[in-house]
């Protein structure tokens, strides 16, 4: 295996490539190439996810910076703190490897939800701030609950106790403490991710239907319970209704505020937009323009076009992760790879659905492209997880075909 890490540790020397193929087989040559292209693939997506996303945070997040009297850059030195933060966290891992990594997933997942305690106790709804510098905790829950379900769900895999109800009564706690913590932060869209990775997860497990069924029956009630215990979000479904039922009323009438101005923005852009920081919705036209509304902002600054790379870019990224994750023979790295490309579908699905008026507002960040440092640093160490998984299974290829 050292071997062949030293020699995929070269990826872009294409005579080193060349090397390799006259030492391997036919067959091994095709699954080494087909490999590497979902490695590059996967790599170049992020890549260019990440540097648009610069460019968007600092045109999106400039003018609202000015009118708070901060610095204009402030919320670009956060999102590049996440990149510097992640690419640390990274180095960590990369030397660690993941067999010793799975020793620290389930501290990891202990830390992250006495994190999202912090919050709570201090009555800062969603954040843990210190000086200039604030976390969400809820951003890191998503990802530490999806390694420690796929590290337990491997486990009893591995023990033949998938079939066994009581074996997944750990992880129901679990997801219980992380759901009352997330709704006394009254935050439903954590929520909703966490509980489409769990029973994802299950399903891909091979956990038994019917078990399955009555647990996403469950979650279905407690999602309607979570909805009607809290009237303002009553009042968002109905807003969200009334808009597509009256969508005249979206321009004539107070309370669909948020949606009209996104609706102006997205129509702004036509097919080429105005031009990278020329937008007007991002100057408290648009709320949240910077974070939760920031796809309106693409839209509005780089037309449909823009729009479409974008979504070009996280199709790439989600479909490229997908194909790596049937090629994958570890049950544990299929687990987390088919559930990190889950998870970072869902959110992108969730906030360009919410800009589009597709579904009710829920706070959904756009990966690599909200500002803020929370949710960059912990995407980019799930791009990191991502490739450095890619880059074990070209390795692997390699050693079995020399």
């Amino acid at each position: 295996m050292k071997r062949g890490k030293k020699v995929i540790q070269s990826f872009f020397l294409q005579d080193v490539l060349h090397l390799i193929c006259l030492k391997i087989t036919r067959k091994g040559e095709m699954f080494l190439r087909k490999q590497l292209k979902i490695y590059y693939n996967i790599y170049l997506s992020g890549l260019f996810l990440v540097v648009f996303g610069i460019v968007i945070v600092l045109s999106s997040s400039a003018g609202y910076a000015i009118t708070e009297n901060q610095n204009p850059f402030i919320y670009l030195f956060k999102h590049i703190l996440g990149l510097f933060l992640a690419g640390i966290f990274l180095i960590f891992f990369e030397r660690l490897g993941i067999e010793k990594f799975k020793k620290l997933i389930t501290p990891l997942f202990i830390l992250s939800i006495i994190l999202l305690i912090i919050p709570v106790v201090t009555g800062n709804l969603r954040w843990i701030r210190i000086g200039i510098l604030s976390f969400q905790p809820s951003e890191l829950i998503k990802l530490t609950f999806l390694l420690y379900l796929s590290n337990y769900l491997t486990a009893i895999k591995k023990k033949g106790k998938i079939n066994n109800i009581k074996s997944l009564i750990l992880p129901s706690i679990s997801l219980l403490i992380i759901t009352i913590l997330l709704q006394l932060q009254k935050d439903l869209g954590t929520f909703l991710i966490i509980l489409f990775l769990f029973f994802l997860l299950l399903y891909i497990a091979g956990f038994p239907r019917k078990y399955l069924l009555s647990m996403v029956s469950a979650g279905v009630v407690l999602f309607s319970i979570l909805i009607f215990i809290f009237p303002y979000r009553i009042e968002r479904i109905k807003i969200f209704v009334n808009s597509i039922l009256n969508p005249e009323k979206v321009y004539t009438s107070k309370g669909y505020y948020q949606i009209k101005q996104s609706k102006i923005a997205l129509g702004s852009g036509g097919i080429f937009g105005e031009g990278v920081g020329i937008g007007k919705g991002k100057l408290r036209f648009l709320p949240e323009a910077h974070t939760d509304y920031v796809f309106a902002v693409i839209g509005e600054e780089m037309g449909f076009i823009g729009c479409m790379v974008v979504v070009f870019l996280f199709g790439l990224l989600i479909f490229s992760s997908l194909e790596l994750a049937i090629r994958l023979k570890d049950i544990f790295e299929k687990f987390i790879v088919l559930g990190i490309s889950s998870l970072i579908g869902s959110q992108f699905l969730m906030h360009v659905y919410v800009v589009l008026n597709l579904i009710p507002s829920k706070g959904t960040t756009l990966p690599f492209f909200s500002a803020g440092t929370s949710s960059l640093f912990v995407n980019l160490i799930a791009l990191g997880i991502l490739l450095h998984i890619a880059k074990r299974r070209c390795a692997d290829i390699f050693e079995e075909e020399i």
